[in-house]
C-alpha cells in the first residue's frame, strides 16, 4: 500500500485551527464562514478558563473511510470539539505532551473532546507508546470507523495519491480539478497483503480497547444515513442530538471496473476467497 503520509499532510492543511492562522487567513475564514469563525474564536478565547469536565474520545480508523467528513460533522456540534490527525507525525514531540494538549481544559460548554488517529500513526516513530497511553485513559470513548469494503478504501487511497486530489468541499472544487480521475492497477499479491493488513489493524484496535466503551461505525452506513449514524455517535458521547453539518463530497463516482485497469483479472483471482465480496462493480 502506498504510504498515506503525503495526502495526510494535504488533508491536515484543511484542519488548521483558527488560532494558528495568520491574520490574512483569519480574515479569509471569517469571510467564507463568519458563524464558524466566530465560534472558533470564542472557543480559543475561553480555553484559559476551561474545565476538565468533558468526555475524552478518539476516532480510530485508516485513510479514505470518510473520517474527515465525520470530524467536520463532530466539530460542527456546539458541545463537541474535534481535531484531525494530531499524531500523524510527532516531529520530535513527546506523545505525553501531544496527548496532554489534546485533552487539556476545555470551555464550559464542551461535553466531549477528541481527535482521530490512524492505525499506523505516528508515521515517523516506530514502537510509539501513544496507543498504550490512550488505552490507559479510563474514561476514553472510542469510535472505530471502518470501511466494510476494503477494496474501495484502497482504490480511493491510490487514486488520491496518484491524482493529488485529496478531498472535494464544493462544486467549485470539482469544476476546478475537472477531467477524469486516473485509473490504477494492483497486483494480486499486493492487494491481498493490503486486505490482510487492514483486517489486522481493525482487529488490533478492537483488542487494544476491549476494556473501553467502543462504537463501531462504517463508512457505508455513514454515507447512506449520516443523520442516523450521527445520532448513534452523539448518544455514545453523551451530548444532545443535532443535525450534522459537513460539506465534504464524494470524490470517486466511477465503478471499480472503470477505475481498476486489471479489474476483471483481479476479480477472477479472488473468486471463491473471503475477499470476493469486495469486487462489487
Amino acid at each position: 500500500m502506498n504510504s498515506p503520509g503525503k495526502h495526510e499532510a494535504m488533508i491536515n492543511q484543511t484542519a488548521t485551527s483558527f488560532r494558528d492562522k495568520s491574520l490574512l487567513g483569519k480574515l479569509r475564514q471569517i469571510a467564507q464562514n463568519p458563524k464558524k469563525a466566530v465560534s472558533k474564536a470564542a472557543y480559543y478565547a475561553l480555553l484559559p478558563v476551561g474545565t476538565g469536565n468533558f468526555r475524552p474520545f478518539v476516532v480510530v480508523t485508516r485513510d479514505r473511510t470518510g473520517s474527515n467528513m465525520l470530524m467536520q460533522a463532530l466539530d460542527s456540534h456546539p458541545q463537541l470539539a474535534a481535531e484531525y490527525e494530531i499524531f500523524g507525525r510527532l516531529e520530535g514531540r513527546r506523545e505525553e505532551d501531544v496527548l496532554h494538549r489534546a485533552y487539556a481544559r476545555q470551555p464550559f460548554y464542551i461535553r466531549a473532546k477528541g481527535f482521530k488517529i490512524f492505525y499506523y500513526h505516528p508515521q515517523d516513530k516506530t514502537n510509539s507508546k501513544v496507543w498504550e497511553l490512550l488505552a490507559s485513559i479510563d474514561s476514553l470513548h472510542v469510535i472505530h470507523l471502518r470501511r466494510r469494503n476494503i477494496l474501495h478504501a484502497l482504490v480511493s487511497s491510490r487514486v488520491a495519491y496518484k491524482s493529488g486530489i485529496y478531498g472535494l468541499r464544493s462544486d467549485r472544487d470539482a469544476a476546478k480539478y475537472g477531467g477524469e480521475l486516473p485509473t490504477i492497477s494492483f497486483t494480486p499479491e499486493g492487494l491481498e497483503r493490503d486486505f490482510q493488513q487492514t483486517r489486522m489493524w481493525e482487529q488490533g484496535a478492537v483488542n487494544r480497547f476491549e476494556n473501553r466503551p467502543i462504537l463501531d461505525v462504517t463508512y457505508e452506513a455513514m454515507t447512506a444515513d449520516l443523520p442516523g449514524q450521527f445520532e448513534r455517535i452523539t448518544d455514545f458521547l453523551g451530548v444532545a442530538r443535532r443535525q450534522p453539518q459537513t460539506d465534504f463530497k464524494k470524490q470517486r463516482t466511477r465503478p471499480l471496473s472503470e477505475t481498476i485497469e486489471n479489474y476483471v483479472a483481479l476479480k477472477m483471482h479472488f473468486a471463491g476467497t473471503s475477499w470476493e465480496e469486495f469486487f462489487d462493480g
